[in-house]
């Protein structure tokens, strides 16, 4: 808080001589005086309850040493360690910024706390930094294990692969040649089933020529029996004739010697039969 200088004397005093008027506000400056030197030892008092700034850095500092962040355990709680020391010093920051408004000078005290702050996070850095950059190293050295280790399984992620790629094309060229023989069968298969088809069809046409050429034959069998038949009753017709003409001849003449014998005349020959005709007395054709 800004002071203005103030004047406790009547408008009157400034009328009196320099000497009277400065025995006159010898007393109001020394009352000023004793009430500066006790807002004075208030803030004395105050600022000596005030915790300081650099402390939280200070302690942060002496329980880290730099050569001790060296393992992700130590750097990981470090970190945790950093970030509750920046809260600290920007806790004790404020505080101190609020007691500045009490003081005379507010802003040199104002610059002084901005000072102590920025010395203090400047303390706290080298362990932020520090942690971080081992860390980020170890992460770096994990991923190049990770790396190596990849690499290294490569050759038998190879091999392994180049025998599967084999035992795939193999298997395929298997099922191919399963299914050409597989074809092959089938083909055969259906000639078989074809030829047997064939031969069925051709005995069935030889046996239906066979009875064709069998029907012929006994037809034409028929009609030379039908033949012999006919010419078999002409001839015996024939002879039946020419015996019944020789019986009438044999007996025409014993009858007229017979009527020269005795004298008396012959009766006329009996007629002579007739023998059936061929037709009536063929025999049924065979069926």
């Amino acid at each position: 808080m800004e002071f203005v200088s103030l004047s406790l004397a009547p408008r009157s005093l400034w009328t009196l001589s320099a000497p009277a008027r400065a025995r006159l506000q010898r007393p109001v400056l020394l009352g000023v005086a004793a009430l500066l030197l006790t807002l004075s030892a208030s803030v004395q008092a105050a600022d000596a309850e005030l915790k300081p700034v650099a402390e939280p850095a200070a302690e942060l500092t002496a329980r880290y040493p730099l050569e001790t962040l060296n393992s992700v355990q130590t750097s990981n709680r470090a970190l945790a360690d950093v970030a509750n020391a920046k809260a600290e010093v920007e806790a004790r920051d404020l505080e101190q910024r609020r007691a500045c408004y009490a003081k005379f000078f507010v802003n040199h005290c104002l610059d002084a706390a901005k000072e102590q702050r920025r010395l203090a996070l400047k303390a706290i850095r080298p362990v932020d930094i520090t942690a971080n950059a081992f860390l980020r190293k170890d992460r770096a050295d994990e991923r190049d294990k990770a790396l190596a280790v990849h690499d290294a399984q490569q050759p038998a992620e190879a091999a392994q692969k180049a025998q599967d790629q084999k035992e795939k094309e193999l298997s395929n060229a298997d099922k191919v040649k399963q299914g050409a023989a597989k074809e092959k069968e089938v083909a055969a298969n259906t000639r078989k089933h074809l030829g047997e088809a064939d031969k069925r069809v051709a005995a069935h046409n030889a046996r239906v020529q066979k009875a064709q050429q069998d029907g012929a034959a006994k037809a034409s069998q028929r009609a030379a029996n039908v033949a012999a038949f006919e010419k078999k009753a002409q001839d015996s017709a024939a002879r039946q004739r020419e015996v019944a003409a020789n019986k009438a001849a044999k007996a025409k003449d014993l009858a007229d010697k017979k009527a020269a014998a005795t004298g008396v005349p012959v009766a006329p020959a009996a007629p002579v039969l007739k023998s059936p005709s061929p037709a009536s007395t063929a025999p049924a054709s065979a069926p």
